[in-house]
Formats: structure tokens, sequence, C-alpha cells
């Protein structure tokens, strides 16, 4: 697809003794995960591993948990949406994916994200079924560019792997919001949310020391929500079929010295999968949302 124009939404972080650095999201996410080439993502990741200690293995479970999910979901769907991919050490979508299953991924970039664009193009450009393009305006508007290109189709079900686009938005609501005014029946939306085990929030700021210092050293914020919350994004305005909802807790790796009274050890990892219904199903009442919040099994997942 045509490359689109980027805006800068970087934020500079002060290192002591060093110079400023320029990092993302992808950037300290990829650090979590044992990138080294970013000195200013390991700096911002050394301030995360110290307020919670247990985040890289967040991260890793996140994707573990992804993969599973994906080559499950394989045996029916063709279409596949990643809204904020990572970048390595992390594996994209559709390395994971069957080679054999023919299977078409887009996906939706942050402007701000120069260094993942900049992969995708060098690593992918002559790849088939895969293509990109930026997240902007709205998640909507960029699947409904994306079909009239012959990119997907939006007469058969698509799968939108929306995890830490997620948890790095302010207004969750709106994300969703913008995926079932366009996403075909039986469409599904999978997210991994990351969300402290017992959230310690600072008196100054309201947020957990974590999100605190993620938020300090990126433009893209950190919101940690308990499970309720994650759940109730796809309750109001707009009912989803929740088919699958759990959380399982990480802990940090032994040998990890912290003060408890300032950090979180420990982490939870909630996992979501949402199917979007007909668009004349009816909202279901408080009774059958609350059944719907029990761990499910969805044997198409």
């Amino acid at each position: 697809m045509p490359e689109r124009p980027r805006r800068s939404a970087t934020a500079a972080v002060h290192i002591p003794d060093c110079p400023q650095w320029i990092v993302t999201r992808a950037g300290v996410r990829a650090a979590l995960g044992g990138r080294r080439d970013d000195l200013g993502a390991l700096s911002a990741a050394w301030r995360i591993r110290v307020c919670m200690p247990a985040f890289p293995e967040t991260i890793m479970a996140e994707h573990e948990f992804r993969d599973r999910v994906l080559i499950r979901a394989a045996r029916r769907f063709r279409q596949y949406v990643v809204v904020d991919p990572d970048l390595p050490p992390w594996q994209p979508v559709h390395e994971v994916l069957p080679a054999d299953r023919g299977a078409r991924v887009l996906y939706l970039l942050d402007d701000a994200e120069s260094a993942v664009r900049s992969w995708m193009v060098a690593a992918y450009r002559e790849t088939p079924g895969v293509s990109w393009m930026s997240s902007a305006p709205g998640l909507g508007a960029c699947l409904r560019t994306a079909a009239a290109n012959g990119e997907i189709t939006l007469d058969a079900p698509i799968w939108v792997v929306l995890s830490s686009a997620l948890q790095h938005t302010w207004d969750p609501r709106a994300l969703l919001a913008d995926l079932w005014d366009v996403l075909p029946a039986d469409s599904r939306v999978s997210v991994t949310h990351v969300a402290p085990q017992h959230p310690a929030t600072t008196q100054d700021s309201g947020r957990s020391p974590v999100e605190a210092a993620f938020t300090s050293c990126l433009s893209s914020p950190l919101v940690l929500r308990p499970a309720s919350e994650v759940l109730d994004v796809f309750t109001d305005p707009h009912a989803w079929d929740l088919i699958r909802c759990s959380g399982v807790e990480i802990q940090a790796p032994p040998g990890i010295a912290a003060s408890r009274s300032t950090t979180d050890t420990a982490a939870e990892l909630i996992t979501v999968i949402a199917r979007r219904p007909p668009r004349t199903r009816p909202r279901p009442s408080a009774s059958t949302v609350d059944h719907a919040r029990n761990p499910g099994h969805d044997p198409d997942a």
C-alpha cells in the first residue's frame, strides 16, 4: 500500500550523565524481550523492571498465548489484522501462522513507531499476503480502506490481535467501537492485558509505579486495568460474545531484588477472546454478561 505521512509523537527520556534518547513503546517492549541495540529503550526497560520485575515475563507469556491462539484459529480464519505489532525478538503474526493456510495479515502501524515500519518494509516487502498501513485516523477507517484496496474483505470473518494496543490507550471503548462498526459477524478480537496482581498506586498520580515509570519514558501510556474493567469494555456499549476469559499470575524470576513497598513483583495476564455477533443481536441482560465472564473454551479459537 502507498506510504502515508507519519506524525512525530516520540518522547525524550533524560538519563543522568547521558544524552537524551528517543524511545517508543515497541522499542521498550523489544528491550524487555532481550534486544540490546537501543540504549534509550534499554534504560527505559531497566526503570520498568525496577517497578515491576515480572513485566518481561508477562510479555513473553503474552506472545506464547497469542501464538497458541493463532495456530488454532488458522483452522478457520484466513484474515488477520494486527494492531501495533512488536519488534523482534517477538515473532510477527504472519510467521506464526501455518504457511500452507494462505492467510492474509494486515498490520496497522502506529505512526510514531518508525522502526517498526522500517523493519517491515525491509523484511517483508515481497512477502505474499502481508501488508501494512498507518492506524490513523482509526481502525474502522483503516479496515474500510484496506477492503477497498483488496487487502482484506469485509465479507468474511477477521481475527483482530489487539493485545498491546488496548493497554496503551486511555480510551479502550473508542478503540473497540471503531471495530464494532466494521467487522463482519463472527470476527474475533483477541487481547492479552497486563494488570498488577496487587495494585499499588502513588498518592500524587493515582497510578501504579510501573504505569508512572512507563508513561514518564514514553509518549504512549501504560494503563493497567483489572480484569473487570477489561471485560466491561466488551459489554458496554456493545455486547461482544465473550468466548474465552481467563487470567494467570506471572511471577518475577528468581533472584530479582526489589522492595515490596515500592514495586509490584507479580502481575496478572488477562486473556480475552471476543466474537462479533450479528449486528441485530440485542445487548444481553446483566445476568447473561456475568455468566459470560466465567472462563470458557472456544473449540475454534
